[in-house]
């Protein structure tokens, strides 16, 4: 079983809707009036991702980048920590009223272009591009 987590949100700064798990949580703890327990957690724990899950090679090279952004990113249901972290700040945005949604699949189809051991990063095949809950 493999798990996403998404957020859309609205960026005042950019004056549009903008996606993303982690902008959200980036937007939401430098525009919002936080708890100061949801700050601490959402601090802490941006700075723990940004410190303890890889990050795919793939987006480092130059010849990837348009690719890179049809690429969605997995958790393998054996990465507890991540996903028992993931669904704390899941319930941090959704208590600040962004959307978000927490989605999961059996099977991932499309082109593998990353794993490890935490993690699995694909290009969906243009056919499977609806989101699915």
């Amino acid at each position: 079983m493999y798990l996403r987590y998404l957020a859309k949100y609205y960026d005042d700064n950019a004056e549009k809707i903008d996606y993303g798990f982690f902008k959200a949580l980036e937007y939401l703890r430098d525009h919002y009036d936080l708890s100061i327990e949801d700050r601490k957690i959402v601090e802490e724990y941006i700075y723990w991702f940004d410190h303890n899950l890889p990050i795919p090679d793939y987006y480092q090279d130059e010849r990837n980048r348009q690719a890179a952004k049809a690429a969605t990113s997995w958790f393998k249901d054996t990465s507890t920590l991540y996903i028992k972290r993931m669904n704390e700040l899941f319930n941090i945005l959704k208590r600040y009223n962004i959307e978000v949604d927490r989605i999961s699949s059996k099977k991932l189809t499309g082109k593998k272009i990353y794993e490890d051991e935490f993690q699995v990063t694909i290009i969906p095949y243009r056919n499977n591009l609806k989101k699915t809950k």
